[in-house]
């Protein structure tokens, strides 16, 4: 997992200074005097989550518990362009529940760096069935693409990934209820 420690602002800063030499920007200009340095400071931040502790809770409850429309913004790894993702989490206690603010920062803790949207799918759903044990897990994520939006095709269209563990794999049920829950993505 990535950390401020070692996120290496430096060399992100002799990049972005790069770049902006490449594209014939003068530096010494002052909308460009700090950009380096805040560039550097903006990637720190996007991919530095907040710690996730997964307190979990003795409880009997049995019946899914769902995080809808958690937006996150992460990277895309080809283009280094921004990805604007609403997360649909879902499990089935097995005799314990999270807190309810860990769901988010399970997505979040997987934003550790540019990744695929499909990629990111299967580790939160991985990562929530490994530390919790639930009955299972089902995750959908719906992404609107910087590369997509503002290069290439550039079309409005968003991209929906999904990932399933455990009852959600076996119980038919299971899954369309986790579907009528989060509605008409």
């Amino acid at each position: 997992m990535a950390n401020r420690n070692r996120i290496d602002q430096e060399k992100i800063e002799k990049g972005v200074r790069l770049i902006l030499q490449g594209l014939h920007v003068d530096l010494a200009d002052r909308n460009y005097a700090g950009t380096p340095r805040r560039v550097a400071k903006m990637y720190a931040e996007l991919f530095t989550p907040h710690p996730n502790n997964f307190r979990t809770f003795e409880e009997k409850h049995d019946s899914m518990i769902v995080l809808r429309g958690h937006e996150v913004h992460g990277m895309c790894p080809h283009h280094l362009l921004p990805v604007v993702m609403q997360v649909y989490l879902a499990y089935i206690p097995n005799g314990r529940v999270l807190g309810l603010s860990k769901l988010a920062r399970t997505v979040e803790g997987q934003l550790t760096e540019p990744i695929m949207q499909e990629t990111l799918t299967d580790r939160v759903v991985a990562d929530l069935q490994r530390r919790v044990e639930p009955k299972g897990v089902a995750c959908t994520i719906v992404g609107v693409h910087g590369c997509m939006r503002h290069r290439g095709v550039r079309t409005g269209g968003d991209i929906v990934t999904s990932a399933v563990s455990g009852i959600f794999l076996t119980n038919a049920a299971a899954r369309d209820e986790f579907m009528k829950i989060t509605g008409d993505l």
